[in-house]
């Protein structure tokens, strides 16, 4: 069976790492290479593999006939089933193809290779991994191949980073292709020029240029990591503290804590997210938090009354968030997320100098410091997305990816903050040269 490749897929197709990482864009020649890959690896060793997809459907329209087309051309193949779709090869491998959606399909198997296609659309995927495919690879140690188009700053990302740090001396190596980097497509080069010209520059520069930094539809555009994400540093005691906080039932309660230097600069601290407490013991934790750190001037959710009330019982204290901006409640949440976004925007000639000594020049006035428990509160301001309801409203609402719901709690939280909080007037301190009625005499 002989198969021509473009360079870039050369490289990933020889390239021995355990767990290979592709960031391409369209029309690269992703499902191909994920179809020659797993056939390699059948072929050279007996046994089950499998592509898993976003969603079994995908599998089928995508590799499904992609697959057969390339074993057409051999006799590699002695049987096909369409109802399970698994292809049997003469060597008594067996390539099977499955949908991210049903996890219990993915349970009980053990397997000598795994792809995952397009696995930034994959929802739940730290779940998915950790609690189901790790099991399916481990008894073969077996490879994988995750292989995708971005989209915006997820686990798919994150997946990324871990395979550019040091592939040397590990079992992770990625890459990222353009679009443009497909050379055996005839006349390619001038249908991306097309698409460039129909297209947002950030929808293009997502799927053709495979760019982490852009994302189509985001809400905070002026994120970027490089900037707003820096590292810990000890926080001066004069500094002042604040929080802003959503609570709920159905879905989970969150708050972040917002540190304030004296030019009233922020600083996301230290977050909290749980759907599984008590009022009493979101108050405990939250509380235990913010032990001996003084004031800390809180603002939430203006519909939620009674919360304040049960909050309030394990005294900790909450106000409702100013309200009074925007028009109707579309006008109100877009007005929160620009209000965030402002903070987010570099100011020319605005310099920062940190207590560590960094300093950071035409400075933006929000940041969030890089420690694990704000590590969900990036997702969510990387990935909140304006998406029209079925009743024509535009609403902010997480990619089902990143939580099936659309929620986006910590977000929330900071945006009751930021529409509420005030900078404390500095006490007043008359000049030296005041006159002041002390200083007259009626006499």
């Amino acid at each position: 069976m002989k198969v021509i490749l473009h360079n870039g897929q050369l490289q990933v197709a020889k390239d021995q790492h355990r767990f290979r990482i592709v960031c391409a864009g369209r029309r690269w020649g992703k499902s191909v290479l994920s179809q020659l890959i797993i056939l390699q690896w059948a072929l050279k060793q007996s046994g089950l593999y499998w592509i898993v997809s976003p969603t079994y459907r995908q599998g089928k329209e995508i590799h499904w006939r992609g697959l057969q087309r390339i074993l057409a051309k051999t006799n590699l193949l002695i049987k096909k089933n369409e109802v399970e779709l698994s292809l049997t090869l003469r060597n008594g491998s067996i390539i099977e193809l499955k949908g991210a959606e049903n996890p219990d399909a993915l349970r009980g198997s053990a397997i000598r290779g795994l792809v995952i296609d397009e696995i930034a659309s994959i929802r739940n995927w730290d779940w998915l991994w950790k609690e189901v495919l790790e099991g399916v690879i481990t008894d073969y140690q077996a490879p994988c191949l995750f292989i995708s188009t971005p989209k915006g700053f997820n686990h798919f990302y994150d997946l990324f980073e871990d395979g550019q740090a040091k592939p040397d001396q590990g079992d992770y190596k990625s890459w990222r292709f353009t679009s443009y980097e497909n050379t055996t497509i005839k006349g390619l080069n001038e249908e991306l020029e097309r698409k460039k010209k129909d297209l947002t520059k950030d929808t293009f520069a997502q799927e053709y240029l495979a760019d982490f930094t852009r994302t189509t539809g985001i809400a905070h555009k002026p994120w970027r990591r490089a900037l707003h994400l820096i590292p810990l540093f000890e926080i001066p005691t004069e500094w002042g503290i604040g929080r802003g906080f959503d609570y709920g039932s159905a879905h989970p309660t969150a708050s972040c804590r917002i540190r304030i230097d004296t030019d009233d600069n922020w600083y996301v601290d230290l977050c909290y997210k749980d759907s599984r407490r008590s009022i009493e013991q979101h108050a405990q934790a939250i509380l235990a938090q913010d032990y001996g750190l003084g004031t800390v001037v809180s603002f939430g959710d203006p519909s939620g009354a009674q919360w304040f009330t049960e909050f309030s019982k394990y005294n900790l204290y909450i106000q409702p968030a100013n309200k009074e901006v925007g028009q109707g409640m579309r006008g109100w949440v877009e007005h929160c997320v620009e209000v965030v976004n402002q903070r987010l925007k570099p100011v020319p000639g605005h310099t920062i100098r940190l207590p560590n000594g960094a300093v950071i020049n035409d400075a933006p006035r929000l940041f969030v410091l890089e420690k694990a428990e704000n590590k969900e509160f990036v997702t969510e301001i990387e990935n909140l997305k304006w998406r029209e309801t079925a009743t024509g409203e535009i609403v902010p609402v997480l990619d089902e990816s990143d939580d099936k719901h659309g929620h986006y709690d910590l977000m929330a939280a900071l945006r009751y903050f930021a529409v509420s909080y005030e900078k404390p007037e500095p006490p007043y301190k008359p000049p030296k040269d005041d006159i002041t009625l002390k200083n007259w005499s009626l006499s």
